[in-house]
């Protein structure tokens, strides 16, 4: 009797152990899958980026010839006199371009932070050396404001990028609280020591 109990309680070891591996594959199938799904979609992500550049670097060579097509800026000023009057007023074509080809790039660093894509060192310098400087040059800000005003921009863009033309700090798109200088808040944050925790 005492065999076929122990019998049998070997047999439910066994099959406790069975279903644990059977658990442990399931689980590692899953994970398995979860990778996969994260590869394809790095993949494709990858690959719309480099699409998207593909367009804007594109869409930059084209505008470098928009001012030269003969007659253009007759065109311009009676379709579009608004557009024409910042042109003049910047100082022309090439300033125009250039001032928007920022912009867009600009636009397309908020993209990739948003996306997560754009790492906190980067972001730092980009928004502390290039856009807080071009922010300030008032040619930049009527080209700008002629952008935001023509719906030219991503909404979300010229509400993140207004405060820079104010002199005043923007918020990190990554952070859903807007915090204004996000990266570098853990390295001002104080540690607690095991002393200060012991005392609690």
């Amino acid at each position: 009797m005492a065999i076929e109990h122990a019998m049998v309680d070997y047999g439910i070891v066994l099959g406790l152990l069975g279903v644990a591996s059977g658990a442990a594959s399931l689980i590692y199938s899953r994970s398995q899958v979860v990778a996969a799904r994260r590869q394809a979609e790095q993949a494709t992500r990858a690959t719309l980026l480099e699409s998207n550049r593909e367009i804007s670097v594109r869409l930059q060579q084209i505008r470098a010839r928009f001012f030269k097509v003969p007659g253009i800026e007759e065109e311009l000023q009676n379709s579009r006199p608004k557009i024409k009057e910042v042109v003049d007023s910047v100082g022309g074509g090439d300033v125009y371009y250039f001032f928007r080809d920022v912009i867009d790039t600009f636009e397309d660093i908020f993209v990739l932070r948003r996306s997560r894509i754009v790492t906190d060192e980067h972001w730092r310098v980009w928004t502390g050396s290039q856009m807080a400087v071009y922010a300030g040059l008032p040619r930049f800000q009527l080209v700008f404001k002629l952008a935001k005003q023509e719906a030219f921009l991503d909404p979300e863009f010229v509400k993140f990028f207004e405060p820079l033309l104010e002199g005043r700090p923007v918020r990190d798109p990554r952070v859903p609280s807007g915090d204004t200088n996000s990266t570098r808040l853990p390295r001002l944050r104080k540690t607690r020591s095991k002393q200060e925790e012991e005392t609690d």
